[in-house]
Order: C-alpha cells, then structure tokens, then sequence
C-alpha cells in the first residue's frame, strides 16, 4: 500500500506543481490586462474556482500524507 500511496503522492505532488504556476500565470494576466482597461470579472471568478480546485488537491495531498505516515509508524 506504501508503493501505490507514493506514487500517487507523487502523481498529485506534479499536479499541485503544474496547477500553481498556472494559476499564478493567469492572475498575472488577468492583473495587466485589468491595468489597460479590460474587463476581467469572469475571468477572475474562473481563477477563482481554480483555487478551489487547487486547494481540495492540496488537501487529499495533506490526507495521503497523514496516511502514509501512520502507516509508516
């Protein structure tokens, strides 16, 4: 169980990588794009629902972790 929890540990590890710089990525844009006078507001409520997103994984992240060190003890 170790093996697979690793690995998806890992798996998740990449994905909260990748969704992190995106996110951040896109509220820079969305900040410069405000700044010369576009209208941002769905954009802003979409960046908004990938935060969400990105912190559920963080907490299944936090929970395989948890699991992963009790099963270590």
């Amino acid at each position: 169980m170790t093996s697979h929890c690793d690995d998806e540990l890992t798996s998740i590890s990449r994905d909260i990588a990748a969704k992190q710089l995106s996110i951040e990525n896109q509220a820079i844009l969305i900040e410069v794009l405000e700044q010369d006078g576009h209208d941002m507001v769905e954009e802003r409520s979409r960046l908004a629902k990938e935060r969400s997103n990105l912190a559920r994984q963080i907490a299944r992240q936090l929970r395989l972790l948890q699991t992963r060190c009790t099963l270590d003890e």
